[in-house]
């Protein structure tokens, strides 16, 4: 089994939430077939109340593993992701929320920048530097036998998300979300339906401050890309912390994980 790291190059957000974090999670290609939901949001809305928001974000990710005469792995590819999202509040301590994101498949703009950065620090490459940037390439290969080969990028939407929230007081919240099967499963896109629950707890922290943590749990219909090597059920945490620099400007950081997928 192969391993997949990928490296979320830029964010922006708008608007710019107060108090919240901008959401994150894994970007890469084969985990769009799995609900991982975007954390980060420990309160329920007030009734009436709404949010709407525009994400974009670019993940670049390259893996190289592997002899084809067993198993060998390549993942090479850069996707952009602009995420549209509403958030309202429904009474009772309950809200709802869903997402749209678009995707732009193809591999042109981080990859110098981050060969580049490798350099400047003496850092690995992983052999990055021998594949023409720009290249688009996802495949896998076992014992001979080619189970995935994409090298068309493109454009489409992803998966849609539908999800509720119930606040458990004024720190905790208990939440669960339905992916719908709207992107191209042939071309990456996810294309299967899943659904997941998790906590969210916030910290108490000095006003200004926000952090949390997370924990929850998915179950996913097996996809079209690699089905016989698909963990259905996955679980998955994340925790967060914004620090208020000034009063227009906040830092965050968030480290989120999930198992083998």
């Amino acid at each position: 089994m192969f391993r997949s790291v990928t490296v979320v190059c830029a964010a922006l957000a708008w608007p710019a939430w107060a108090g919240e974090f901008a959401p994150g999670g894994n970007g890469g290609a084969l985990a769009r077939s799995f609900a991982l939901p975007a954390l980060g949001n420990p309160g329920v809305l007030p009734r009436d109340h709404a949010e709407t928001g525009l994400t974009l974000d670019i993940t670049n990710e390259y893996v190289n593993e592997g002899s084809c005469a067993a198993e060998c792995v390549t993942l090479d590819g850069e996707t952009t992701r602009l995420r549209l999202s509403h958030r309202r509040g429904l009474g009772g301590g309950w809200d709802f929320s869903f997402e749209l994101p678009l995707l732009e498949r193809g591999g042109r703009l981080f990859d110098g920048w981050i060969q580049d950065w490798h350099d400047w620090f003496g850092l690995p490459t992983a052999g990055r530097e021998q594949v023409d940037n720009g290249r688009y390439r996802f495949h896998y290969e076992r014992a001979g036998v080619v189970l995935l080969d994409e090298t068309q990028g493109g454009s489409g939407l992803g998966d849609a998300a539908l999800a509720v929230g119930r606040g458990l007081g004024r720190l905790s919240v208990l939440r669960a979300m339905v992916k719908l099967p709207t992107g191209d499963a042939e071309a990456l896109g996810g294309g299967n339906a899943g659904g997941a629950l998790w906590l969210e707890q916030a910290l108490p922290l000095p006003r200004g401050w926000g952090a949390y943590l997370a924990l929850g749990a998915s179950v996913n219909e097996r996809g079209a890309v690699l089905p016989d090597l698909q963990n259905r059920g996955i679980v998955f945490g994340g925790i967060g912390l914004l620090a208020p620099l000034t009063p227009a400007v906040r830092l965050t950081a968030q480290l989120q994980g999930h198992s083998r997928l």
